[in-house]
């Protein structure tokens, strides 16, 4: 919860929910990092600022095509946080 205030400045509005594990390697090195997913809800969109971490941030809809410059791995790891459909 912390690093989810002070990297975006969002705040839950209830408990989150551990999802998974992401492992990934960063270039130029190909260094391994992983990180916690976790979702919840936030029912305000609160005002985001840089900060030394994250230069922009954007709302978007994860079942609509996205435009811009986005990371096809941040879209990846947005889309598990989202709730499966039994089918």
């Amino acid at each position: 919860m912390r690093e989810l205030l002070e990297e975006s400045g969002q705040e839950p509005d209830g408990p989150l929910r551990f999802v998974g594990w992401a492992g990934f390697l960063l270039a130029p090195a190909q260094r391994a990092e992983y990180g916690a997913l976790f979702t919840g809800p936030a029912l305000v969109r609160r005002p985001f600022e840089a900060n030394a971490e994250i230069g922009a941030m954007c709302w978007c809809d994860l079942n609509a095509p996205l435009s811009g410059r986005v990371s096809a791995i941040d879209v990846h790891l947005a889309r598990l946080t989202r709730p499966t459909v039994a089918g």
